[in-house]
């Protein structure tokens, strides 16, 4: 194994900075439409499938797909996700709406983005991490 082969982890580090910047823009779709009526603002939800896709990097084996008891020939089969790696987009609901039918909330939208800003952070960081690692390593072999 090379020294220049990164660990499964990073794979996965990357992947969730792509859809933390997704997250990132729809959070500011939402709050640029803060005045359109009618507008609900939307997230995007993939921790579930981030951690298929660590189970699948890590070689964790769990099924977590309920199986549905087909008691006549004639029933249809339960129609499969092509693609369980992909985020889902939902409507953030539960707020209450202003007179023109808007409910995206300033307060909300801005402490989302904050969130997602964070972790967005910390992943850059543990990337950061990971790579002055092997730059250590490799700085450290001159030496000797």
């Amino acid at each position: 194994m090379s020294i220049f082969s990164y660990s499964p982890a990073r794979a996965l580090a990357q992947e969730a900075l792509d859809h933390r910047a997704l997250r990132r823009d729809m959070i500011a779709s939402n709050i640029a439409n803060v005045s359109t009526p009618m507008y609900r603002p939307k997230d995007v939800n993939f921790e579930q499938m981030m951690a298929l896709k660590a189970d699948e990097i890590f070689n964790r084996n769990r099924n977590l797909e309920l199986n549905v008891a087909i008691t006549n020939k004639n029933h249809l089969l339960p129609a499969k996700d092509e693609n369980p790696y992909r985020p889902t987009m939902f409507y953030r609901d539960g707020h209450l709406a202003r007179n023109d039918g808007n409910s995206v909330d300033l307060d909300i939208e801005t402490s989302e983005m904050g969130k997602n800003d964070i972790m967005y952070q910390a992943l850059v960081g543990a990337l950061r991490k990971q790579g002055g690692i092997y730059t250590y390593a490799i700085d450290s072999s001159r030496n000797i």
